[in-house]
């Protein structure tokens, strides 16, 4: 039976893996969570059966997306740690995959749309627009909610996500 804590890394490696990150980064980031005190990264190559490479393209990763801070050096080697909040991290996830798959992919087919001769893939080609834009509005919105997580309390969130639920319901 897997202990608390490698379920715990493997199951953020997976979600770090469904959300383009990598597995090696999201095992990285749950194995620093999991940690009382930052680590080196030969401390965390140890901890995840990894590579001082692999550990080191995952912290490159996860300290761009400001899920992990470096805390000063144990001798030449930095420390990291994670950075807690899950909200913060899945907030600034959901904007790097709106800026490098969503709004690329509306300027791709909106630029190219016309070039196409065939009027049944120029209408499929609209409505896709139309979807992916609704998609950015749709990820911009909740964005922004996940963003007022710090000045709202959990009943008050779930008080005004039961009122929206019951206002879209048809």
């Amino acid at each position: 039976m897997m202990s608390f804590q490698n379920e715990f890394t493997y199951r953020v490696g997976r979600i770090g893996k469904q959300w383009g990150l990598g597995e090696p980064a999201g095992r990285v980031w749950g194995t620093l969570l999991f940690n009382s005190r930052p680590l080196t990264q030969k401390e965390i190559a140890k901890q995840c059966n990894y590579s001082l490479g692999l550990v080191s393209q995952s912290l490159k990763i996860l300290e761009h997306l400001g899920m992990i801070t470096t805390i000063g050096r144990k001798g030449r080697q930095k420390l990291y740690s994670a950075v807690v909040s899950f909200i913060d991290s899945f907030e600034k996830l959901l904007r790097n995959f709106m800026e490098t798959e969503i709004q690329p992919i509306i300027t791709l087919l909106s630029s190219n749309v016309e070039k196409v001769k065939d009027e049944e893939i120029r209408s499929r080609l609209d409505a896709l627009i139309k979807d992916y834009k609704k998609m950015d509005l749709l990820l911009v919105f909740f964005s922004k909610v996940l963003a007022t997580k710090k000045l709202l309390s959990f009943s008050t969130l779930k008080k005004l996500t039961e009122d929206f639920t019951k206002k879209l319901e048809i």
